[in-house]
């Protein structure tokens, strides 16, 4: 995808996630469905997670010249990240979760619009674990990823909604 589209298209995801998020009421906000990992509200905790790893992945290639990589990832803030989505949040959380995923999404606008455009599909190797083989990777790949992941929880977020509003009317 040519790179102002997908930039766009980037920008539609995020307003489709941010909407189905709006329809997730406070009380639901802390609702784990039981065998999820994720509670309602810690979608959004989730998706901020992805956001600012896939934006640490992207700096990555850059700064190394789309040479191979293997980025770090920090394992006490994928721990944190992993217990706020499985907790959720309170409404007063709701805004400044908000913000953050405002913020780290400007990052990833900034970080594709700076790129030569050259670079935009321009494959780099990385190993995203150990004993894997390197996958190619471009910045066209990582802001699809991130498209996709918004649009991933747009359908899961309504699904837990319907959960939610089930067990609260069958009292548990």
């Amino acid at each position: 995808m040519e790179r102002d589209a997908a930039l766009a298209d980037f920008d539609r995801a995020r307003a489709e996630w941010e909407a189905a998020f709006a329809r997730v009421p406070d009380a639901a906000l802390d609702y784990l469905k039981p065998g999820d990992d994720y509670a309602l509200g810690g979608l959004q905790v989730h998706v901020n997670w992805v956001l600012r790893n896939y934006l640490s992945l992207l700096e990555a290639i850059v700064d190394a010249r789309y040479a191979q990589i293997q980025p770090e990832v920090d394992r006490a803030a994928e721990k944190e990240a992993l217990v706020g989505a499985n907790r959720g949040l309170q409404g007063a959380e709701r805004q400044p979760v908000l913000e953050a995923m405002s913020d780290l999404h400007a990052k990833v606008c900034a970080a594709v619009e700076a790129l030569p455009e050259a670079d935009w599909a321009r494959k780099a190797p990385v190993i995203y674990g150990p004993g894997q083989d390197a996958l190619p990777t471009s910045p066209d790949d990582v802001l699809g990823w991130l498209r996709d992941h918004y649009r991933e929880h747009v359908v899961q977020s309504a699904d837990l909604i319907e959960d939610w509003r089930a067990s609260s009317t069958a009292g548990g």
